[in-house]
């Protein structure tokens, strides 16, 4: 269990399953986390989130301390290389705590853990190009554009680039990165 600031993170257990497939069936966070079609989520997904869960090197359900605990989301760390030492982050929170700092508050304590603790050489992530407030967050705590998938994600009649970002430990350790 890690704490920052406002956020307890915490190992995922199976009675956060139901929590989770509830955040996971949020259109507005499927439209942000997904490059298929937002519909609901059945229980075969919800074993596709507990393969996902205990597959990661760390899955950490988000809970709120300055709300009463509320559990307002989850984050993993994967590997994306054990040769390059590279890992790949995903992140995912309800709506209604968007924009608050929390998604950062996240993101900058695992990209720490990932480099303190991990001794990572560099932290991955995609994003879609229609979340927007996700890609300004990622770019304040250091990552940077590395490509782009164009066209990629058809949504509302527009076709949008998936975004692939990466933070190098040379760059985290850099004071302007952190």
């Amino acid at each position: 269990m890690f704490t920052t600031e406002r956020l307890l993170l915490r190992a995922y257990t199976a009675a956060d399953l139901v929590t989770i497939l509830r955040i996971a069936n949020n259109p507005l966070v499927q439209r942000t986390l997904i490059s298929e079609h937002v519909v609901p989520r059945s229980e075969r997904f919800a074993a596709k989130l507990e393969e996902i869960a205990n597959g990661a090197l760390l899955y950490v359900v988000l809970e709120a301390i300055d709300r009463d605990g509320e559990v307002i989301g989850a984050a993993s760390l994967t590997v994306a290389s054990t040769k390059n030492w590279d890992i790949e982050l995903g992140i995912g929170l309800l709506p209604d705590v968007w924009n608050k700092g929390y998604g950062a508050e996240a993101t900058r304590f695992l990209v720490d853990y990932a480099f303190k603790d991990l001794g990572v050489h560099r932290v991955s992530l995609g994003v879609l190009e229609n979340n927007k407030g996700a890609i300004e967050m990622y770019k304040k705590i250091g990552f940077v554009e590395e490509g782009r998938r164009r066209k990629a994600n058809w949504l509302d009649g527009v076709w949008h680039d998936s975004i692939y970002m990466g933070i190098l430990d040379e760059d985290w350790l850099r004071p302007t990165a952190n």
